[in-house]
């Protein structure tokens, strides 16, 4: 029994459904891809800013303009990249 009437989750339940660092499944971002002393950067629509991480550590020479990411967030700043793609239009 929820100690909250007419409710079966405690105010923090929801807290459980916002996205997870480390979850197993991929999204999808669109940006535009702006270059760091660290490495690249993606800022996607919303204007948020994620830094990118790829598997093999090897940044694609024609990563540019506007693309399309798939990827896991594997920390509150960073994507780990599994596909990518330039938009038409995109530089």
């Amino acid at each position: 029994d929820s100690p909250y009437p007419g409710t079966c989750h405690t105010p923090f339940a929801m807290n459980k459904t916002m996205h997870q660092p480390n979850s197993r499944a991929a999204n999808v971002h669109v940006g535009i891809i702006e270059a760091s002393p660290r490495g690249p950067l993606l800022r996607d629509d919303d204007g948020v800013v994620w830094r990118l991480g790829f598997v093999d550590d090897q940044v694609p020479e024609d990563l540019e303009g506007r693309v399309t990411i798939r990827g896991k967030v594997v920390d509150l700043d960073r994507i780990e990249v599994e596909y990518w793609e330039r938009l038409e239009g995109g530089g």
